[in-house]
């Protein structure tokens, strides 16, 4: 309720000394509700640093386990302007030289006949049977769609078109129609039978003029081996290597002047170990996870040259347990061995090794860490790569324990937290309902305090009234 400013019959100030009151009363509940909501707080930011960080290395390793980081191969062509190259991890260390003979592409048919572009002409009706490759659908031409625009509109459209598109080029007498594949290669063609229809589009299927022949790219490697494909992309012909077309290479002495004349003979492609890939990524990991060890430095730590009532004394997780239990794991699984081929290795053997403060150090010596690489890239790749015994297994599992949504430690913890922060924040609600009901009962009282001072004022002033009358 609203409060009046002063008793109208005593003078009291009614409304200040129910505040008063009220302020007294709320003050204590409020204040040990605050602090709890704020300890609340930080330590739902501080488990939110940590769960973040170690998501972060988590994200970090899966993407490298994707990208087979540890033992990633390295492609380079001499002219990717002829030839592109790329592998994977499984391609094996060479060299090979490409000759590119032929170029896939696709089949293209086009009509003798030019045909009315008129939307109201005719030009037949019935059904037209197109075929590419092995697929094939019929096309029903009818009063609603007999006209040149709306034939090809029915092609392009139809829900089962085998893949070609139809279009129209005028050529000064009318439009003739186009008919390209979508694929190329030689199993490809495009076939039109449109026997079964009448009109002007009758003869069509059996008049249609070849513009670009439907056949497939053809390579030669080494010089010895010819590979054919039915696209530009020659997939693990080499294993592990992908191979992109882009330029018919030259002939030498073949008497077709149109590849003789091409200066380049050949594209040298080269796969090596991708030893810098491998290099980044244990930085980067290094990188990381001395962040995570920094990040709850902060928050665990405890500056004894602080005041007591300092509140940057200590770090919001001092003396945690769970944190502890991160950092005693996570260091436990750096300096766990990982055996390969029989024999065990640690991620000291790789130029990575543990301090005494729990951070990593990778070897300072730029080419003594090249030298760990080059000597150890089979070994290091298979360290971290192995199916369930590897390291980015064994770090993706402890990870997951801390941080999967439904069941990681940090994870319950949080929402632990979040319940606590929604019951005070409910506490805080009930506390506002009992202090208004405090308010309006007190504020009550001191009305009724007010009309009884006012009552004894007014017999008070009677009696003097009535004594002065009697002198």
């Amino acid at each position: 309720m609203g409060l009046s400013a002063a008793g109208m019959a005593s003078g009291l100030d009614v409304a200040g000394m129910t505040q008063q009151l009220v302020a007294a009363e709320r003050k204590p509940k409020a204040d040990r509700i605050t602090d709890q909501q704020k300890k609340v707080d930080v330590s739902l930011s501080a488990y939110g640093q940590v769960k973040s960080s170690m998501s972060s290395i988590q994200t970090m390793l899966e993407k490298f386990g994707k990208d087979d980081a540890f033992s990633s191969q390295k492609a380079t062509s001499d002219n990717s302007d002829y030839v592109s190259v790329k592998a994977d991890a499984k391609a094996k260390n060479g060299t090979y030289t490409i000759n590119v003979s032929q170029m896939a592409q696709s089949h293209k048919l086009m009509s003798e006949k030019s045909f009315s572009g008129d939307p109201e002409a005719s030009l037949g009706s019935g059904d037209m049977v197109i075929k590419v490759g092995d697929k094939s659908m019929t096309l029903n031409i009818n009063e609603d769609n007999d006209d040149l625009s709306s034939i090809v509109d029915a092609i392009n459209n139809a829900e089962d078109n085998p893949g070609l598109t139809a279009t129209t080029i005028n050529d000064g007498n009318g439009a003739r129609i186009v008919f390209s594949s979508n694929e190329t290669g030689e199993n490809n063609t495009i076939e039109i039978d449109t026997s079964a229809m009448q009109g002007d589009l009758a003869s069509l299927g059996s008049k249609l003029e070849e513009m670009q022949k439907a056949q497939n790219a053809e390579i030669m490697i080494d010089n010895h081996i010819p590979v054919s494909s039915d696209t530009n992309t020659f997939e693990d012909v080499i294993e592990g290597v992908t191979l992109d077309l882009k330029k018919l290479t030259g002939t030498s002495g073949s008497g077709n002047a149109e590849t003789d004349d091409i200066d380049v003979k050949s594209v040298k492609i080269t796969i090596e170990n991708d030893e810098k890939s491998t290099k980044d990524s244990l930085k980067s990991f290094v990188d990381a996870y001395n962040g995570l060890i920094a990040t709850t430095d902060k928050l665990t730590g405890f500056d004894p040259d602080k005041e007591p009532d300092d509140p940057n004394r200590a770090g919001a997780l001092n003396g945690d347990s769970l944190t502890r239990s991160v950092l005693s794991q996570m260091r436990g699984l750096m300096n766990e061995p990982i055996e390969v081929n029989g024999k065990m290795y640690q991620l000291s053997d790789f130029g990575i090794s543990v301090q005494r403060d729990g951070t990593l150090e990778l070897e300072e010596d730029s080419d003594k860490l090249d030298d760990i690489i080059s000597e150890n890239f089979n070994v290091i790749g298979q360290f971290f790569g192995q199916e369930d015994t590897g390291f980015l297994a064994k770090a993706d599992k402890l990870l997951d324990s801390f941080t999967d949504k439904t069941d990681g430690a940090l994870s319950v913890k949080e929402d632990t937290l979040k319940e606590r922060q929604k019951s005070l924040d409910d506490d805080m609600a009930q506390l506002d309902k009992r202090m208004k009901a405090y308010e309006d009962r007190t504020y009550k009282q001191f009305l009724a305090m007010d009309e009884a001072i006012g009552q004894m004022n007014n017999q008070l002033n009677s009696m003097m009234s009535l004594m002065l009358s009697f002198e």
